[in-house]
């Protein structure tokens, strides 16, 4: 009954740490304009789950990393941010981030997944 009760427990925590390949998560600006934007996403606490939002602002022509993340293969990168808020900016047409369809997957020199949002149409 030990070696049962035994190696139940062991198999339920290496069932536990999986784990998932780094992900990076970049936002893309190809204007000659700054752009901003804020993402939120859901943190882990001792004190429990709770959103974060953080502001970022994009040169012209450049890129900022949004995330970096153990990331599901089957999970859409919308699941990652709870909210993605681009800021309106003079005659400038931007895609939508809650689309999956506008983060672009490739992969880095070490084989891990990489999206990019390019912010404008």
């Amino acid at each position: 009954m030990k070696k049962l009760f035994l190696f139940l427990t062991i198999l339920s925590l290496t069932s536990c740490s999986v784990n998932y390949p780094t992900t990076t998560f970049y936002v893309k600006n190809t204007t000659n304009k700054t752009l901003n934007f804020k993402a939120s996403i859901i943190k882990y606490s001792s004190m429990g789950p709770f959103e974060m939002t953080l502001p970022f602002s994009v040169p012209p022509n450049d890129s900022v990393l949004a995330r970096q993340v153990g990331f599901k293969k089957d999970a859409e990168p919308t699941d990652w941010f709870t909210k993605f808020i681009i800021f309106p900016s003079d005659s400038i047409n931007f895609n939508d981030p809650n689309n999956a369809t506008n983060w672009v997957k490739s992969t880095d020199q070490k084989g891990r997944p990489v999206f990019i949002f390019n912010m404008t149409k």
